[in-house]
């Protein structure tokens, strides 16, 4: 039996583009969801629905057009709806579309993603009630520390969910990310201190600079203008789905296969680790304290293949014929 949330659902999906009732109905009366195939849905039904759908995910169903049988119905997002709501929809949608697949799910091939289901809905409960929360957190390059924290706000990125906001001294200066995965937070509780959120803050705005979970202290220095030249396919790439939300193009020369981008952002760790994504076919051209960083990167990877980076270390590392007789043949 189909739940609300998966018929709600479904209309959702089949009102991205205007579409007529009758439409609808001709859908619906074959949808393996359909209890009663062949039959249609009543307007109880429709008006249920699109009442479900504006009160869980904040979207309103409009007529578009007037025409009798012929009136067109479509979404239209409530005032206020941004990138967490798009999210959400997008989610229960794929949802949907991998459960009315599960007869094929030996060739559906997901990507694992680190545990963070409860953390998350702690922390969650901690945003909403402005509560302060602790935690042990032992990052992968760090020693182990006790974390107490604002909670301000949370972002997923790259498959990682992470809580962003100021220690417990409220100071903006002092904003960190943390990841909200099991293996590197662990013990922790929500406390009875609460705090202020500021009315003048918006973690868009404060994130925009940014990629990625990287914070940057505000007002520290002023994001730059950086200048990247991507070669084909990556320029394609870039122009279907930006490395920054302040991408723009500079120069396009299909003919010789590449493209100069330009952005304005905080080159932040997740920057660089973006640009090395894409090897020789991206090159940063300015400013130059940026190009400069990337060439270090670079040759440190140089040195490293080189045996040049901890060539003391690399004396005890097992030789590669050593580690070829540990691997298992199954």
């Amino acid at each position: 039996m189909p739940t609300m949330l998966e018929k709600a659902t479904w209309l959702m999906e089949r009102l991205r583009t205007p579409v007529t009732m009758r439409k609808l109905q001709e859908e619906w009366m074959y949808d393996p969801m359909n209890n009663y195939p062949g039959r249609p849905f009543d307007k109880k039904t429709f008006d249920n629905w699109r009442n479900y759908l504006a009160a869980y995910f904040g979207v309103d169903v409009e007529m578009v057009r007037f025409a009798g049988r012929k009136t067109l119905y479509c979404l239209k997002s409530a005032p206020g709806a941004g990138n967490a709501r798009k999210w959400l929809i997008n989610t229960v949608s794929v949802q949907n579309t991998l459960r009315e697949n599960l007869t094929i799910r030996d060739r559906i091939l997901l990507e694992d993603i680190p545990s963070s289901g409860d953390v998350l809905k702690t922390v969650l409960d901690a945003v909403k009630q402005n509560r302060l929360i602790r935690f042990d957190y032992e990052d992968y390059w760090e020693d182990p520390i006790t974390v107490t924290m604002q909670p301000y706000f949370v972002k997923l990125y790259r498959q990682h969910w992470k809580v962003i906001g100021p220690l417990d001294d409220g100071k903006i200066e002092s904003i960190r990310s943390y990841a909200l995965d099991t293996d590197r937070m662990k013990n922790l509780r929500v406390l009875d201190e609460k705090f202020i959120y500021p009315e003048d803050f918006s973690p868009e705005d404060f994130m925009a600079d940014c990629i990625g979970t990287a914070t940057f202290p505000t007002k520290a220095s002023k994001p730059k203008d950086v200048i990247i030249l991507a070669w084909e396919k990556v320029n394609l790439y870039l122009k279907h789905t930006p490395l920054h939300r302040s991408q723009r193009i500079l120069y396009d020369c299909p003919e010789d296969g590449y493209t100069i981008f330009c952005y304005r952002l905080h080159p932040n760790e997740d920057f660089y680790q973006e640009v090395c994504r894409y090897g020789n076919y991206m090159e940063v051209l300015s400013p130059n304290d940026v190009r400069e960083e990337m060439m270090k990167i670079i040759k440190g990877m140089e040195n490293e293949y080189a045996g040049l980076s901890r060539a003391e270390c690399k004396k005890k590392v097992p030789s590669v014929q050593e580690l070829k007789s540990l691997i298992t043949v199954e």
